[in-house]
């Protein structure tokens, strides 16, 4: 049976105490084992989300299980191997939900785990995006997309969240809705590789929608700079009119530097999305950095890239492994 238990916004942190006599002299040890709730550290605002109470191995027998977190606590749990289901606040913030475990004779184990809320619609969570006039439908999911003409192409002007494949960040699935999910190259493409322009494989896209190639990729920075940029290349300053200066639940999605300056002048709308490694096992650069896929690949086992950091006002490429590496994708078509 799970329980579900609704935490009001607002409530002053409450604290668990746990106590109980004993001598002086009486010895405690350590428990063992690793206690490990397995909360997913993004989640949207109202929504259940499941935690794990278990996980001490010594002792093996006598355990209690406690949780508590940062709005209210809850002291009804005893047990092992349990899921609690934890109702994210309605409000933003950054919530802290703890894990207790407690025998006779042996030190209180803790682990704390800490979610992020998120409010998915276009200036909840994210803020400081502009609103393009046209959108489209996913038809295999519904979900939907922002998208806009830059020069010769239609792109989406934010990262595809398509859940058939690839992961969400720290294989939190509702970040999704704030900077789309992860890709290995052979997941974006479905391992089709090709060049020219807004020729790309349909891939993790909706029908009709291609993941961009090289020649998109400049196509994109010629209508944001009024200049020729072959794809092997720097791209000095051009990442100062692809990115947006946009807050994440109030802080800034790229870091202030005084070497950037977010014009965003074509509406690409860029944020920091992060990348994964190992086959999404792990995670790094949310809110600092940005990686773009592109269709062509360099070799049998590489892919090309485009790359943006809070810290560099350029767009450089890269090349990297096509199946162990996650980056965001985005869709284009042909006008």
């Amino acid at each position: 049976m799970k329980k579900i238990v609704r935490i009001a916004c607002g409530v002053a942190m409450a604290a668990l105490v746990i106590s109980g006599c004993h001598k002086k002299d009486e010895l405690k040890e350590y428990m063992e084992g690793l206690l490990e709730p397995n909360m997913k550290p993004y989640a949207v605002c109202g929504t259940a989300v499941p935690g794990y109470t278990g996980g001490i191995i010594t002792p093996s027998s006598g355990v209690t299980y406690y949780w508590l977190d940062n709005v209210r606590a809850d002291t009804n749990w005893v047990g092992e191997g349990r899921t609690f289901w934890w109702v994210v606040p309605d409000s933003l913030g950054k919530f802290a939900v703890t894990e207790y475990a407690t025998a006779d004779g042996y030190y209180q184990d803790s682990y704390t785990s800490y979610v992020t809320s998120i409010a998915p619609w276009l200036g909840g969570s994210l803020q400081g995006i502009p609103q393009p006039k046209d959108s489209i439908q996913d038809p295999r999911d519904e979900q939907w997309y922002y998208v806009k003409e830059i020069g010769n192409l239609i792109w989406f002007t934010e990262n595809l969240n398509w859940y058939g494949s690839g992961s969400g960040y720290c294989k939190a699935d509702d970040i999704g809705y704030v900077v789309g999910r992860l890709y290995t190259w052979k997941e974006a493409t479905g391992g089709v590789s090709a060049t020219g322009l807004g020729n790309g494989p349909q891939g993790a896209c909706p029908a009709g929608w291609r993941v961009p190639t090289n020649e998109d990729w400049e196509d994109l920075a010629k209508a944001a700079t009024g200049e020729e940029h072959p794809f092997l290349g720097i791209w000095n300053n051009v990442g100062d009119y692809v990115t947006v200066d946009a807050t994440f639940n109030g802080d800034r999605i790229w870091p202030f530097s005084i070497k950037t300056n977010h014009k965003n002048s074509v509406e690409f709308n860029a944020l920091a999305g992060g990348m994964s490694l190992g086959k999404h096992s792990n995670f790094e650069g949310f809110m600092s950095h940005g990686y773009f896929w592109s269709a062509t690949e360099k070799d049998s086992n590489k892919a090309y890239y485009r790359y943006l950091y809070y810290d560099l006002p350029d767009f450089p490429f890269g090349d990297t492994d096509k199946e162990n590496v996650g980056f965001s994708v985005r869709c284009v078509k042909k006008k």
